[in-house]
């Protein structure tokens, strides 16, 4: 809570000036509150006050407080700590951010610190990935979700009320004015009228069947016959004239590319499924910029099982990791599927291109993804990469095995620090959700392997950099 609370654009509201706003203001000091634990943990217990939900479009509004076990360092000022917060929180569901409008911190029942903004002055973020902001944010919009079925239900019934059942119409009472009344139910001398014309229509067919075979014309089979053999014809015909069209080239799929009418900014019209290309909102790749230090711990990789078949495919150079090489985040276990090759690179650091960039794709068993970027620059050859390049196969939409042994290991830096963010694939269909990890040293490459890659791949397959929507970017 203590990285999120605090931006240089908050007002300050000292304790000297803000006694009696606290008193007013602050959730605890009221009766109607209701807290609900939603989080608990070893380190802290994040409560929320249902009784402040509230929607104030297009925000959700509520009162949030943390109980910590440790004493917390306020980031103002060092010099004070506290145990206990307060904090009003209003949260944009559509555009999963959120910020904080007011805060009260407190050391056990002392107020040592409070801040305040409004909703048009407040920086709406991104919530770091399992902070507090992003626990209550999860609740509050599943209640907003909620809120809004139940209010639609409220609406359909006040359109369509229910009349209540009679015991008999003898004493019915008159229907309301806002409901027709029901026609009446069909009596039981109606029904026996229907059954003689039911009935007649079996007699007619039986009448039908009686007649002899031998009334039919003996030309009946040779005229039945002709339309057979015509429809052989014809088909025949039509096989014929279907050979002579070209067929497609399933190795040169138009269906999307990184120039020309079928680009990335033609993505979200090919097809339903690449909406989110231009429709999202976290998409690929960006400007790595503007970070928030946050301590992240190494990566736990596993990466020592050569990979297995290399292919030219989907714009790319595709290098298949087989079974075994694992990765670690947030303590869920991911697979490697693949490693894909850009040229130049997609991502930028502090405004800076590199000359390619590796994507090691991991997913876990409900198909999460994070990918890890490494950079690569301009340098001394690669070992790994000379012998991959002479592994490359010669045609498109082709793919080889490996017959030399190079690990995923081998294609990463050796210093461990990285940046975090959450975006998209960087190709259709652009899906949202993907945690990338984008290595902080990049690794050497010769201008010759780099020419080589270059021409491999046929043409450069970079998206351009797409707006970073204010996204968290933890380093």
């Amino acid at each position: 809570m203590s990285c999120y609370l605090f931006t240089p654009t908050y007002y300050r509201i000292w304790l000297a000036c803000s006694l009696w706003l606290v008193l007013c203001l602050a959730p605890g000091h009221s009766q109607a509150s209701q807290w609900l634990s939603i989080q608990k943990t070893d380190h802290n217990q994040l409560m929320i006050d249902k009784q402040s939900l509230l929607e104030e479009k297009p925000y959700i509004k509520a009162w949030v407080k943390v109980d910590y076990s440790t004493p917390q360092k306020n980031v103002e000022s060092v010099d004070r700590v506290y145990n206990h917060a307060k904090a009003l929180w209003y949260f944009d569901c559509d555009k999963r951010k959120a910020a904080t409008i007011q805060v009260f911190q407190y050391e056990d029942d002392e107020l040592v610190y409070s801040a305040g903004t409004t909703a048009k002055q407040a920086d709406f973020i991104e919530p770091l990935p399992e902070s507090e902001v992003e626990v209550a944010q999860q609740y509050v919009c599943k209640w907003q979700a909620k809120e809004k079925q139940r209010q639609e239900a409220a609406a359909r019934r006040a359109a369509n009320p229910v009349v209540p059942a009679v015991a008999s119409s003898k004493d019915k009472p008159a229907a309301p004015d806002s409901v027709a009344e029901p026609a009446p139910a069909a009596t039981d001398n109606a029904k026996p009228q229907e059954k003689p014309v039911a009935e007649n229509k079996p007699a007619e067919t039986k009448t039908a069947e009686a007649k002899p075979p031998a009334t039919k014309p003996a030309s009946d089979k040779t005229t039945t016959g002709k339309p057979d053999s015509a429809s052989k014809t014809d088909k025949g015909a039509a096989d014929k004239e279907k050979d002579k069209q070209p067929k497609k080239d399933k190795t040169n799929d138009p269906s999307w590319a990184y120039s020309g009418p079928h680009g990335p900014d033609k993505w979200g019209s090919l097809n339903p499924d690449f909406a989110v290309c231009n429709a999202g909102s976290q998409q690929s790749p960006i400007n790595i910029d503007n970070t928030i230090t946050a301590a992240l711990k190494p990566l736990k990789r596993l990466q020592k099982f050569p990979l297995k078949n290399i292919a030219l495919k989907d714009h790319s150079l595709i290098l298949d990791a087989g079974t075994g090489n694992m990765m670690v985040l947030d303590q869920k276990p991911y697979q490697l599927k693949y490693i894909s090759v850009h040229v130049p690179s997609e991502h930028q650091i502090k405004q800076k291109s590199y000359a390619a960039e590796l994507h090691m794709v991991h997913e876990d068993k409900t198909g999460h993804r994070v990918i890890i970027a490494v950079m690569l620059e301009e340098g001394n050859a690669n070992p790994a990469f000379e012998k991959l390049l002479g592994s490359v196969p010669k045609e498109k939409e082709q793919s080889k095995p490996l017959a030399i042994r190079v690990t995923p290991g081998d294609l990463m830096p050796t210093k461990p620090a990285y940046y975090r963010y959450s975006g998209s694939l960087t190709a259709p269909p652009c899906t949202e959700g993907v945690q990338w990890v984008i290595m902080k040293e990049a690794l050497k490459i010769s201008k010759f392997q780099l020419g080589s890659l270059q021409q491999a791949i046929g043409e450069p397959n970079q998206r351009p950099l797409q707006d970073g929507q204010g996204r968290m970017i933890l380093e």
